[in-house]
């Protein structure tokens, strides 16, 4: 289903800019040697496969969102899980999951940059591989949760695909052999309302939590930067700021372009406000 150039061109060029540029971000991280990130670095590797496994989904499942109503349809455009099938709706939930996965990884960064500055010790001695294992499981417990209780509480059932089918079919044709979830808010059974604003709940907790996580860490970080460690060089402290401003700008990124966009579909939905497709 072809819905318009962008949707249909930005997910590829993603895809071409990461697999040239993680790769490259890789080999810079292992051939450094001027600067020192520590065992920070393997974080960094970590995100990098991240972005790597992010692009390569977003070109096999691209979703699409349709609001109606109070009701929010989430559907695969094209690609090789297309046609309905139990595996491309879990598919669906796991494209959406990727914001939380994504989240998981920034918290990640947030705890280990705090406890560098704070009790560079600990993190020294018990980060490799007891910290970098817990990353990987905290990233894969967002990922699966958000997965996994949208998958089952967002199911496309006919009374479902009833409430929003006459709107969805006008503009994209028949819903019948599309992959899709789909939340709605009011008007059907009490069973199906609930089931919406639980799943859009646990994925609202794991936004908020995070994003709470940045300011307060963020805040805490800064302030150790700004008064200075006795412990650390000035180039030490110098390279400390550097990696945070960067994470800083990481983190701004999905904050606007994945945060608000799903608060405002979701509760936009759930207020019956037609946001934007």
């Amino acid at each position: 289903m072809f819905i318009n150039w962008a949707h249909f061109i930005i997910p590829k060029f993603s895809l071409i800019l990461t697999l040239i540029a993680n790769p490259i971000f890789i080999y810079l991280i292992h051939t450094e040697k001027s600067f020192q990130f520590g065992s920070y670095k393997y974080l960094l590797l970590f995100f990098a496969i991240f972005n790597l496994i992010a692009a390569i989904f977003d070109t096999l499942v691209p979703c699409y969102v349709h609001i109606y109503r109070y009701s929010a349809v989430y559907f695969i455009l094209d690609g090789p899980f297309f046609e309905k099938s139990r595996i491309g709706e879990f598919l669906v939930a796991g494209r959406c999951a990727l914001i939380g996965g994504t989240y998981g990884v920034l918290n990640s960064h947030f705890v280990y940059r705090f406890l560098s500055l704070n009790n560079h010790h600990f993190v020294n001695q018990y980060f490799l591989p007891y910290g970098l294992i817990l990353s990987v499981l905290w990233v894969l417990f967002h990922f699966f949760s958000w997965a996994i209780i949208t998958d089952l509480l967002m199911l496309p059932d006919l009374a479902s695909r009833n409430y929003a089918r006459e709107s969805f079919e006008k503009i994209y044709g028949s819903m019948e052999n599309l992959s899709m979830k789909i939340a709605i808010y009011s008007e059907v059974s009490t069973e199906k309302v609930v089931d919406s604003w639980l799943g859009t709940s646990w994925v609202t907790l794991l936004n908020s939590y995070s994003v709470v996580l940045y300011f307060v860490l963020g805040y805490k970080i800064m302030t150790s930067l700004s008064r200075g460690l006795d412990y650390m060089s000035p180039r030490t402290l110098l390279m400390q700021r550097r990696l945070f401003y960067a994470l800083a700008i990481q983190t701004v990124i999905p904050i606007c372009v994945s945060f608000m966009p799903t608060v405002f579909v979701s509760y936009g939905a759930a207020l019956g406000i037609h946001v934007f497709r």
